[in-house]
């Protein structure tokens, strides 16, 4: 599923309305940006967009190329605020733009509500590379992907073989990315590249926090290191990988997963 579009300054705005209700969050709206860009909001709250200056609108949708009816409102001098509540069922990231002339795709004016999420983390394209490279993130984060300049994609997999656990473009028409990390990931590290520039060195690693498994060696997560953990290591034997079997988390299921898991055999987590 895709949750493109967000930018590199990332700040937060929440004013309380009343102790206990939902909150306001103000977004400015002037030259070619959102003021902030990516406030972390929640269910029930009121955005409230009001312009700083020039012609905009608030269209939401993958931004640069495509609006979902979501919302939508002019931001101009006869029009200067436009306001929106979050639904009560709302979850992950309500990506916008603006649909004025060429302020999304040559100003960056785009932005995200992102809903209940953690600690947002962005990623830029320099030339043939991503910056920075490796990054470590916690379960819950975002991690916000920003073209600037180029063609290029997001692609989740190791060695240049994509995974097909996510895949999507970074370009002019797409220039942002939003990846939510799965509240429940299990921790370890994910690896991705970009496919045309991959064999030029273009990759990255999300390393995870996870959500507090202090037990990797139990592989199928049953509370007990037993004989089921090493048939699946052994069943995943030589794969390169991003997967609960690399249990030393260094990208393959070799020996030395097999060795950790001897080495807790039997134990309770």
């Amino acid at each position: 599923m895709r949750i493109a579009a967000i930018s590199a300054a990332v700040m937060t705005a929440g004013v309380c309305v009343t102790a206990g209700t939902a909150d306001t969050i103000n977004i400015g709206v002037g030259n070619t940006y959102y003021d902030p860009m990516y406030p972390v909001v929640q269910p029930g709250d009121t955005i409230h967009w009001f312009r700083e200056g020039g012609t905009h609108d608030v269209t939401s949708g993958v931004p640069c190329s495509d609006e979902d009816g979501v919302f939508y409102a002019p931001i101009t001098g006869g029009n200067p605020t436009f306001d929106w509540t979050v639904p009560v069922d709302a979850t992950g990231a309500i990506v916008y733009y603006c649909g004025v002339g060429g302020h999304c795709v040559n100003g960056d004016q785009f932005g995200a509500l992102l809903i209940n999420t953690g600690a947002v983390h962005v990623v830029e394209t320099n030339g043939f590379s991503f910056d920075p490279a490796h990054i470590e993130v916690n379960a819950g984060d975002v991690v916000v992907w920003h073209n600037t300049g180029g063609t290029h994609d997001v692609v989740f997999g190791v060695d240049c073989v994509d995974s097909g656990e996510f895949s999507e473009p970074l370009t002019p028409l797409f220039p942002q990315v939003v990846y939510i990390v799965p509240a429940d990931h299990p921790g370890g590290v994910i690896d991705y590249f970009c496919e045309p520039h991959c064999t030029w060195g273009m990759t990255g690693t999300i390393t995870v926090a996870g959500s507090g498994n202090d037990c990797p060696a139990d592989v199928d997560g049953n509370g007990t290191v037993n004989v089921d953990d090493l048939l699946a290591v052994i069943s995943t034997f030589g794969q390169d990988c991003d997967c609960p079997e690399d249990i030393t988390d260094d990208g393959v299921v070799d020996v030395n997963d097999i060795l950790e898991l001897l080495g807790a055999f039997g134990s309770d987590c």
